[in-house]
């Protein structure tokens, strides 16, 4: 049996440094696998932007673990806080776990306002080039902390869920409020702009619920 306690808790992360590739930046681009890629001048703009965004990201992630009350219909409850998931997507994922983790993450502002200072002055594909990169860098941020929070738990005898965000399912974007206050996310500067899009923009708040792992008792 899994000692619950010892489930990833709540903490922050920060990596000094994060794996996003010239080929992740070409997919989001729509210009990936699939297709050659691009050589000569638009080769060496994508290269750039992996650099540049590289060097103007600032990664850093927090989590809150909480105990599972009850879920099931159309949301999903949590011991010891009001804070409430109202989703029935969320609850049939949730509904075997004892515990799930929020999170919410960031690679900051400067990359988005180096692209848009780039569009500003015109150079359209630069900007396009950054902007995908940032999008990239949170995911693989997002990713890691999974990954992270994920090694922790198979110790205990758990897996994760897939990551489950607002604005997928039937799971509003009118959540991002309450997963960003429950998280303590405005710890590393995350905060809700207009219509529910958080800023700084290249951010994501997820959950992942705990279950126990295929083959094991917990």
């Amino acid at each position: 049996m899994a000692d619950m306690d010892r489930v990833p808790g709540d903490g922050v992360l920060r990596p000094g440094d994060l794996t996003v590739g010239m080929e992740a930046v070409l997919r989001r681009l729509r210009m990936g696998p699939g297709g050659a890629p691009p050589g000569g001048r638009m080769g060496e703009i994508v290269e750039r932007a992996v650099a540049s965004g590289r060097g103007a990201v600032e990664p850093a992630a927090v989590y809150r673990t909480l105990e599972i009350a009850a879920a099931g219909g159309r949301s999903v409850a949590f011991r010891g806080t009001s804070f409430a998931i109202r989703s029935a997507r969320v609850a049939e994922l949730l509904a075997p776990c004892r515990r799930a983790t929020i999170l919410a993450a960031t690679v900051g502002e400067a990359v988005t306002r180096a692209a848009a200072a780039l569009m500003a002055a015109g150079r359209m594909t630069e900007a396009m080039a950054l902007d995908a990169y940032g999008s990239e860098a949170v995911e693989a941020l997002a990713g890691l902390v999974s990954r992270t929070l994920g090694r922790l738990a198979a110790r205990d005898g758990l897996e994760p869920t897939m990551r489950f965000s607002p604005g997928y399912g039937d799971w509003g974007l009118d959540a991002q409020g309450g997963l960003l206050d429950e998280a303590g996310a405005a710890g590393i500067g995350i905060r809700l702009g207009e219509a529910c899009i958080l800023v700084p923009e290249k951010s994501i708040t997820a959950v992942i619920g705990w279950r126990a792992a295929k083959g094991g008792d917990g």
